[in-house]
């Protein structure tokens, strides 16, 4: 039920995100869907009280934060979504094992994610960032790209349900964020950007939720 009520409104939000894709355009409805359609994960999607969902619960609070200022004061919105990209890393952290015979899990992974982020900001954002926005995106690949790289390796070493949805739930924030990148910051437009950001967004954090309630399989979690 509750499932159905947050892809509902990811409906409802793909549908504004088309035809309002910025401030000041953006109305306090569209905030306000922002601030509901999250509640569902926090309060009823989110299960247990492992260290995973624990931390969790607490990101998507940050989130909400950052949902709310992004489409009204971006550059404050990307701070935001900073501290969520560091929470979440710091949430993978703690589920990775640092054993030497471990550490091909840790650093292909990173070389992955790093070599993609850098591709993606060298030859679709830096062309056309000025100075501020160069170092700003810049600064912010470095927690994302680590938080799925650091989601990967939580697979690569558990092989888990709840390790295999967080990553692919931390891959399309990942991407996600890529989006509003390219579709912000410049000239290109994404088509049915709406609808493709809403729905690999809202997945992903879903992804990232629902994985909780397969985490007891894992005891270490």
């Amino acid at each position: 039920m509750f499932s159905l009520v947050y892809f509902g409104l990811t409906l409802i939000i793909a549908v504004f995100d088309t035809l309002y894709k910025q401030a000041p355009y953006y109305t306090m409805t569209n905030v306000a869907l922002r601030v509901v359609i999250l509640l569902p994960l926090i309060l009823v999607i989110v299960k247990g009280r492992s260290r995973y969902a624990d931390l969790l619960r607490r990101t998507l609070w940050v989130t909400i934060i950052a949902d709310s200022l992004l489409p009204v004061v971006f550059p404050a919105g990307m701070v935001a979504f900073l501290i969520v990209h560091l929470l979440n890393s710091g949430n993978f952290y703690r589920h990775v094992e640092f054993a030497r015979a471990r550490l091909p899990s840790i650093i292909v992974p990173a070389l992955i994610a790093y070599g993609v982020a850098l591709a993606l900001y060298v030859f679709a954002l830096l062309p056309e960032l000025d100075e501020v926005f160069t170092v700003l995106v810049g600064v912010y690949l470095i927690p994302i790209a680590l938080a799925w790289s650091l989601s990967i390796t939580n697979y690569l070493q558990r092989r888990t349900r709840w390790a295999r949805m967080a990553s692919l739930g931390m891959l399309l924030f990942f991407l996600t964020d890529f989006q509003v990148a390219v579709e912000f910051l410049t000239t290109t437009s994404i088509p049915y950007y709406g609808v493709v950001n809403a729905v690999t967004y809202y997945t992903g954090l879903f992804l990232m939720s629902r994985a909780t309630r397969y985490i007891h399989a894992d005891v270490s979690a």
